[in-house]
């Protein structure tokens, strides 16, 4: 039997198995099979079936964003690959194959999807929101029962957090009535199961934990406890990120020491109610995390145990000049570093940021028309 003599219900179960980037060299096979990768619903469920294929990205000093070819085997190896698109960009958030991203001179805001090479030019934003930053969410439409998008935009600074949401599809915002005991710390930010983690500061307390948002019920969920309950001070650095689109890993460093831990969370899904955290890499490389708190992020392998981290390090003997790094780390506690174009003056509060990529079939929804 031949492929064109199965059912389109066989070809589909086939095909939603097949990972998003193998699958990309089949669209010119046939006319149906192109047409099924633009369908929205086979598209969600390839999401939800296929396995994931991460890609490294990395939004650099210059605000470019840029793909990183990277080797993790016994020979560890990076590379740049070049640029995703060639605009300039000052903050970006990955959702589900999704990117939104800010341009620089936070005018526009911009939803993309690289892999299958479609963009929606959202809407300007208004001079009285530059300083908000923007995160991606997904919901379950009670109208058509279809996985659905909401961004959500709040102000990066400050100690009062004014929560302003909307639906891909109307481009209307809405002013949140929640409000939160806490305020986000730093730019570690992480999408998982279509909700948005955020390292937390606890202003009575004064100490670090998460908190996460439910783009369904449009609230936050309970506070969750980092690997340490201590206070912020015990810190000298700390990062949050995802692990295969399943788990959460932090890379924290304590004050008066150089080693630093990675910390990777039990499996997320929609019935987790309690976080467990176990400490599955432990390094000693000093001159990883000179940026403190806010400035490094990172991305770890749990197959090869290795980690890739970016952060902004300033020269020893300029202290003006500063360079993106980009490292990988494993447990032998061998370094392979690239420095990442060339040095510049130093601005204070802009770090490069390094995340994982995974390629969908995801459509980008644009606004309903009124009936």
């Amino acid at each position: 039997m031949s492929i064109s003599e199965l059912s389109q219900d066989l070809i589909e179960e086939i095909l939603c198995r097949v990972p998003a980037i193998s699958l990309k060299q089949l669209r010119s096979t046939c006319k149906r099979w192109n047409s099924l990768f633009n369908d929205k619903r086979f598209a969600r469920k390839h999401f939800d079936k296929a396995a994931k294929q991460s890609l490294v990205v990395m939004l650099t000093k210059n605000y470019r964003i840029c793909l990183l070819d990277v080797n993790l085997n016994e020979t560890p190896s990076i590379e740049g690959r070049g640029e995703l698109r060639r605009v300039s960009i000052s903050k970006v958030f990955h959702c589900d194959g999704l990117l939104i991203y800010i341009n620089k001179g936070d005018t526009m805001m911009v939803v993309w999807n690289p892999f299958m090479g479609k963009i929606r030019w959202f809407q300007h934003i208004d001079r009285d929101k530059t300083h908000y930053d923007y995160v991606l969410g997904s919901y379950q439409d009670d109208k058509s029962g279809n996985t659905s998008y909401k961004v959500l935009r709040y102000m990066s600074w400050g100690s009062k957090q004014k929560l302003e949401i909307c639906e891909l599809y109307s481009s209307s915002w809405r002013i949140l009535d929640v409000t939160t005991d806490c305020r986000f710390y730093g730019e570690s930010r992480v999408s998982l199961k279509g909700k948005t983690y955020w390292i937390a500061f606890d202003e009575e307390k004064r100490q670090l934990d998460m908190v996460s948002f439910d783009y369904t019920t449009e609230r936050f969920r309970s506070r969750m406890s980092l690997p340490y309950q201590f206070p912020i001070v015990s810190y000298q650095t700390l990062a949050l990120s995802g692990v295969r689109e399943e788990k959460l890993s932090v890379l924290l460093q304590l004050r008066d020491t150089s080693r630093k831990e990675i910390w990777v969370t039990n499996k997320i899904d929609e019935t987790t109610q309690v976080l467990s955290w176990n400490k599955v890499l432990t390094l000693d490389y000093p001159d990883l995390g000179r940026c403190f708190l806010t400035g490094l992020s990172f991305l770890f392998d749990e197959e090869n145990r290795k980690i890739v981290c970016c952060e902004r390090r300033m020269s020893e003997d300029d202290y003006y000049e500063a360079a993106d790094w980009v490292y990988i780390v494993g447990e032998d506690n061998k370094v392979t570093q690239l420095v990442f174009g060339e040095s510049s003056i130093y601005t204070p509060g802009l770090y490069p940021y390094l995340f994982g990529y995974v390629p969908s079939l995801v459509q980008i929804e644009h606004p309903r028309r009124k009936r």
